[in-house]
């Protein structure tokens, strides 16, 4: 009969779901680096996403293999500043009491509860870029830019080129450390050029920044050096083709 009772107890203890608490968080700064494993095709990752919560400032490290998922994390918190970490009822005091806490990606969800969808995937896959070694290029000129790209492309780098400002940010901040550099023209659509490198400096203030300013603007230049003067890396210039491949070795060499 004793040993009956025992039984049924375990089973009823391995029946039970393991329950989970919420914390809704508020996204502060991203740290994503990825590499290339030796002898196989998955990529090494590291992950961390700092937040505030209701129990303090956290780092959140993010394990897990669910790559997929974690491109789709990545493409949210650039658009949302709030989610939620599921934490298991028997974790919720370490991660009360932890500056930070390793959790698997799955765990993190909007703040609306929405379930994440695949085929929501192939609309971010074609703004995911591969590999770390890009140059952003945003200049609403055709001509122009195929030049540029030309030159980055034979110095043995991607170009990225968009059209408008806009477009160039939300790419941007999306995977900014897949970019050694960014060429902006003074003058792009959607959004100021110098709101739109204002932008790109508060997620990495050390890229390299070309800003062209065309040839013989002085007015232009003057105008631009008041406002990022104290940015190293910003570059205010026309830019020159026969000295762009120079200029590109330079500038990526003395920010490696």
């Amino acid at each position: 009969m004793k040993k009956s009772f025992i039984i049924c107890f375990l089973l009823i203890i391995l029946a039970t779901p393991c329950l989970a608490r919420d914390f809704i968080v508020e996204f502060i700064e991203e740290n994503y680096k990825e590499t290339q494993a030796k002898f196989s095709y998955d990529p090494l990752i590291y992950h961390s996403i700092q937040v505030n919560s209701s129990a303090g400032p956290k780092i959140l490290i993010l394990t897990g293999n669910d790559y997929n998922y974690r491109k789709w994390l990545r493409h949210y918190i650039a658009q949302n500043k709030e989610f939620i970490t599921k934490i298991s009822d028997e974790r919720v005091d370490e991660f009360i009491l932890a500056k930070a806490y390793e959790i698997d990606v799955t765990s993190l969800h909007p703040f609306n509860e929405e379930k994440w969808r695949k085929d929501e995937l192939k609309d971010i896959d074609q703004n995911t870029i591969q590999g770390n070694n890009h140059i952003l290029i945003v200049d609403p000129n055709v001509k122009r830019t195929h030049l540029i790209q030309t030159i980055v492309r034979n110095m043995g780098y991607r170009a990225k080129i968009f059209k408008t400002g806009i477009q160039a940010f939300n790419s941007f901040k999306l995977q900014p450390e897949k970019y050694k550099m960014v060429i902006a023209y003074h003058i792009i659509q959607g959004m100021p050029s110098d709101k739109f490198v204002e932008q790109v400096l508060k997620i990495n203030h050390t890229i390299p920044i070309i800003i062209d300013t065309g040839y013989n603007n002085p007015t232009v230049k003057n105008e631009f050096i008041s406002k990022f003067s104290g940015f190293r890396s910003v570059h205010l210039k026309p830019v020159i083709l026969r000295e762009l491949k120079k200029t590109i070795q330079t500038l990526i060499k003395k920010n490696a």
